[in-house]
């Protein structure tokens, strides 16, 4: 963390000697092992984060680095008729398969390899559960356009975040910035952070939804 605060280099990167993310990817047991241990951590935290929760219109639901597909399943279970895709790094789609055969959704929920910078799935509605704080601005509409260069005008998104709030308050978002800090090249941001940032890639804020949780549900649209 000190060297971070004092160069600005991501300390993982340093650490590893490449970005904590293609370190990961490069070997399957630590793949797998970073989508389980990323399910237990969250499971806890997003415990009634979608109960009472209604997705809007849509047929298809792509999940966008949806890792082992908790978050994709969760929404498709109280929303039965809706198809889904997991979209990840090949590396990590194996994990979301088997979770996906074991959650009874397999006809309904398909798979996806890719990188998220270049290209995602078509669908109606895009998911991006705990991605965007992973990167900075300039990445993060990297993953903004490459929706944007997919879907067709008016498809919704759902970035599912915690939220810096305004003041000097303690919240848990101000802990996981620190993580971002030192981890990645991104960070926790404000409501207002994100209004902007969705606009400039593209997307009409319509909406946050405050949830049990302490993350909320941002739903966006993308403009013609």
């Amino acid at each position: 963390m000190l060297r971070t605060a004092r160069t600005g280099e991501t300390a993982a990167t340093y650490q590893l000697g490449e970005h904590f993310f293609h370190w990961v990817a490069a070997d399957p047991d630590r793949s797998a092992l970073q989508s389980r241990a990323m399910a237990e951590v969250t499971a806890g935290l997003r415990a009634g984060m979608f109960d009472g929760y209604a997705l809007p219109d849509g047929d298809v639901v792509a999940d966008i680095g949806g890792a082992d597909g908790s978050v994709l399943l969760t929404l498709l279970a109280q929303h039965p008729g809706r198809r889904g895709i997991v979209f990840d790094l090949p590396g990590i789609v194996p994990t979301a398969e088997a979770r996906i055969r074991e959650s009874g959704l397999a006809d309904t929920v398909v798979t996806s390899g890719g990188d998220f910078f270049a290209e995602v799935p078509e669908a109606d509605i895009y998911v991006l559960a705990y991605i965007l704080h992973d990167w900075d601005d300039v990445s993060a509409l990297r993953i903004l356009g490459s929706i944007a260069a997919t879907a067709k005008p008016g498809a919704r998104l759902l970035i599912v975040e915690g939220i810096v709030p305004e003041g000097d308050v303690a919240h848990l978002t101000k802990m996981v910035d620190l993580t971002m800090l030192a981890v990645n090249t991104g960070g926790e941001r404000t409501a207002a952070e994100y209004r902007d940032l969705l606009s400039a890639g593209g997307f009409t804020l319509d909406r946050i939804v405050d949830t049990p949780s302490p993350f909320s549900i941002i739903e966006a649209t993308l403009r013609p």
